[in-house]
């Protein structure tokens, strides 16, 4: 299920003429240099992208974003089953080169990108400009080392072909140049952007986990789960705040046997059985869950924000919330968190 999100952001464009021309000068797939769209482009059509950033706003028709350099690659998808798309050629515009159009980003800045229907994601520097993703093997599905050439676009175009409603018009797709490269997960390739923002960055922060292997739980791990296209869940408490992360069965499942990633990756049987879970937080505060309380519960959160917003910096990065957990079982400034199966 999608949600709808606070910060809106919106966009895209159409194409005719001056496309052709583009094309036949395009050369080898990702070769394209970067450029603006040209003031010859007529803006016909509907604003189908909004892009924001620190030298202000740029609307989009369909064809003004066709008449700018474009780049054309192949992109897939791995769900959060597991299930892979086998990648497939899009056209479309390097985010990169979109964000270069409004002031660029620094190390300082997220991208994000929202949705006509209010779904949003926001991508790192790192993600954009070095190809920080978790990227699998199409045929295997295998996690691999991430692909120097992953590049990340905003397609307007499928088999050389406009994109349908399904998807379109406009899509976020993480491509390569060969038609065998790499797909990433699912939740990124965000579909009907509408609008596009730069904006400021959080800390970085690194939780360790402990368990039947080692584990850790980044601030990139932690959003690509915690997004509403794969594991994000949320809770209101008694005092109307809303707090929103991933549900705590779920990270315990990254370390509960050697079964880290994927479908299966939660070892519900060992829950049931019963296991200790224990949170420690950065002052030393050690709080003991029992794996059998929390059990397929999707609403006791390691929360990541509070009322659409990043945690107060006496909480953060994470805390645990839900239902049925005391004020003294809620500790934020989670640090670590141990797996302790009974053998």
């Amino acid at each position: 299920m999608r949600r709808l999100i606070v910060p809106a952001l919106a966009g895209v464009a159409l194409a005719v003429g001056l496309v052709a021309l583009l094309a036949a000068c395009a050369g080898s797939p990702g070769t394209q240099p970067t450029g603006q769209a040209s003031p010859a482009v007529s803006p016909s059509g509907p604003v189908v992208l909004t892009l924001v950033g620190e030298k202000g706003e740029k609307q989009f028709t369909l064809n003004q974003l066709e008449a700018l350099p474009a780049y054309t690659g192949y992109a897939g998808i791995k769900s959060s089953t597991g299930v892979v798309t086998l990648p497939a050629e899009y056209t479309g515009v390097r985010l990169s080169d979109l964000t270069n159009m409004v002031g660029g980003i620094t190390k300082t800045n997220g991208v994000t990108l929202v949705a006509k229907d209010g779904y949003g994601m926001t991508f790192s520097y790192n993600m954009i400009m070095d190809h920080a993703f978790t990227a699998y093997d199409p045929a295997t599905g295998a996690e691999q080392t991430p692909s120097k050439d992953l590049t990340v676009i905003v397609a307007y175009a499928r088999e050389g072909k406009p994109l349908g409603d399904d998807e379109g018009p406009l899509r976020l797709m993480v491509a390569t140049p060969q038609p065998g490269g790499q797909v990433v997960d699912g939740h990124w390739s965000v579909k009907w952007i509408e609008r596009i923002s730069v904006t400021k960055a959080s800390a970085e922060w690194k939780v360790q986990l402990e368990g039947a292997v080692p584990g850790k739980l980044d601030k990139p791990t932690y959003v690509n789960c915690a997004s509403p296209g794969c594991h994000g869940s949320g809770w209101v408490d008694a005092a109307g705040k809303r707090w929103e992360g991933v549900p705590l069965y779920l990270v315990a499942g990254l370390v509960d046997d050697k079964k880290g990633h994927g479908a299966g990756a939660y070892n519900a049987a060992l829950a049931r059985k019963g296991y200790d879970i224990v949170i420690e937080t950065a002052t030393g505060k050690v709080v003991t869950i029992d794996s059998r309380d929390i059990a397929g519960k999707q609403n006791v959160i390691l929360a990541g924000k509070v009322d659409g917003g990043e945690l107060p910096d006496e909480l953060f990065p994470l805390r645990l919330v839900g239902p049925g957990l005391s004020e003294a079982q809620m500790p934020g400034g989670i640090a670590r968190i141990v797996v302790r199966v009974k053998k």
